[in-house]
């Protein structure tokens, strides 16, 4: 009777079907379940029917049973593996069809069912009901429903389908109707007050962040992997509506893998995805890729004190003058004395400015084919880093996968299907790191007198880092959350 007092659930071309273990296996001789179908037992994960162990003998052939659909009900079956079928879309609208041919009703989700106006079991309006009907939607008290044997699989009294807890399909419900209400301001506000929901974990948390940051090299590891972390869980956790579940690791089965390493993966790859490009820029000047800096034209030396002194009359250019006994210096005092003219300096000073603006223009060639490429690229690059950061972070958080995180396709395209709600998510993130980095030069200023040689400012980095761990909860939330109100439009399902 165990196999009977559980709920399995068959997902066939988009739809859900629900029944109890010995019917799932009467399917698989009826031909209504394929191998490559997925179930899922209770609150399990989803896997292909082939490989659950309590089909797979009955696919193998090594448990027979008999089939009510034979024309031999007395002879068993023997069922030999099942061959994929030709093609997976005809063969699910086959099986889909043979579902509907039996009576057999998809599965409505909990906020499909309707909710009666009633709050009251169909045959005892004094009490409170407990189940409704997913087809009938009527209510029950927790004695009214039918029960499969000796299982707690309720049945209606009415129609005779399954129901479900009332208590889960008004949460569900609730959930439904949360995600859909649009990402804005109000999910700004919830996720500032998210970290204070468990203020002991945030100040425990935040503590020993911000002591790991004073436990040297190693310690700011640690931190970042602890920071990371829990921003994973909370991305994860939020982006499934889940706002009442604790932020903190569950350290209760510790792993160094789970809890330390691949954190600390993710965070490295968050930085390889969002400095990539400036890194490489940086190395790529180093290595003159570039050509090297670009040669700017060496300005004409200014004239010396000594071609000053060349240009002014002295007393013995008059002396000699008045003599007029040396032709050739009084004609070297004649150039002097027209270069002292007004008109020869007018024209010395507008061949000066062609010369340098001549000049100006031949820098600005230069530049605009060397130095000046690098530093669009470099702001570019800057400017990749800056708002591709925090998809970078969902991705991390939501996939928890290395490959994922680095790979910018995949939060590119999160990007474009998520729209204005990306926008609006990354506006958010950008108000509470600045509020953040305000907060934190506030601080550094009031502890600055407790500035030491070699170890720096103490309190600072330890406030600094209780800060970042409370606007990274924050931070964390708000994508969770854009990506929960993303759902339709990413084709996830945040069911609970």
């Amino acid at each position: 009777m165990k196999v009977e007092s559980e709920i399995w659930q068959v997902r066939i071309q988009g739809q859900v079907y629900e029944t109890d273990g010995e019917t799932l296996k009467k399917w698989v001789g009826e031909g209504m379940l394929q191998p490559t179908d997925h179930v899922k037992k209770g609150s399990l994960n989803w896997i292909e029917a082939g490989l659950a162990p309590l089909l797979r003998p009955v696919f193998s052939g090594e448990e027979t049973i008999i089939s009510p659909l034979s024309d031999a009900p007395d002879a068993p079956v023997s069922h030999a593996p099942v061959p994929p079928a030709p093609s997976p879309a005809q063969a699910s609208a086959q099986i889909a069809s043979l579902m509907q041919e039996h009576g057999i009703t998809p599965v409505l989700s909990a906020a499909e069912i309707s909710l009666p106006a009633s709050n009251a079991c169909h045959f005892h309006p004094q009490l409170e009901p407990k189940f409704i009907c997913r087809i009938c939607s009527a209510l029950f008290c927790r004695e009214c429903p039918n029960f499969i044997g000796t299982s707690k699989v309720p049945l209606c009294k009415l129609c005779g389908d399954l129901c479900k807890p009332l208590d889960e399909v008004k949460e569900q419900k609730a959930h439904r109707q949360f995600q859909s209400s649009g990402f804005g301001f109000q999910d700004f506000r919830s996720a500032l007050l998210y970290p204070f929901q468990n203020k002991t974990g945030l100040i425990c948390g935040a503590a020993f962040y911000g002591f790991l940051l004073l436990a040297g090299f190693r310690g700011r590891i640690l931190a970042s992997a602890v920071l990371f972390g829990c921003i994973s869980i909370v991305i994860n956790k939020v982006a499934y509506g889940k706002m009442d579940r604790n932020f903190l690791p569950d350290l209760s089965e510790f792993s160094m893998w789970d809890d330390v390493i691949m954190p600390a993966l993710l965070g490295i790859g968050v930085g390889i995805v969002t400095l990539g490009p400036t890194i490489l820029l940086v190395v790529a000047l180093l290595f003159g890729v570039f050509g090297g800096a670009a040669q700017t034209p060496t300005p004409p030396a200014p004239e010396g004190q000594t071609a000053q002194q060349e240009e002014q009359l002295t007393q013995e250019d008059f002396d000699a003058l008045v003599r007029g006994d040396d032709p050739e210096r009084d004609a070297e005092t004649a150039k002097k004395l027209e270069r002292l003219r007004p008109t020869y300096q007018m024209a010395q000073e507008a061949k000066k400015s062609e010369e340098s603006q001549a000049q100006t223009f031949g820098v600005l060639a230069q530049f605009t084919g060397g130095p000046l490429l690098v530093v669009l690229l470099l702001l570019a690059a800057l400017a990749w880093a800056v708002f591709y950061y925090p998809m970078a972070l969902a991705v991390a958080g939501y996939t928890e996968d290395f490959a994922s995180v680095v790979n910018p396709l995949i939060g590119l395209d999160t990007i474009r299907r998520m729209g204005f709600n990306y926008v609006k998510a990354f506006l958010m993130y950008a108000g509470v790191q600045l509020v953040g980095l305000v907060i934190g030069l506030v601080v550094g200023l009031v502890t600055a007198p407790f500035q030491m040689p070699f170890v720096g400012n103490l309190p600072a980095t330890f406030l600094d880092g209780m800060i970042t761990f409370y606007t990274s909860l924050v931070i964390a939330c708000i994508l969770g959350l854009a990506l929960f109100k993303s759902a339709d439009k990413l084709g996830l399902n945040f069911d609970n």
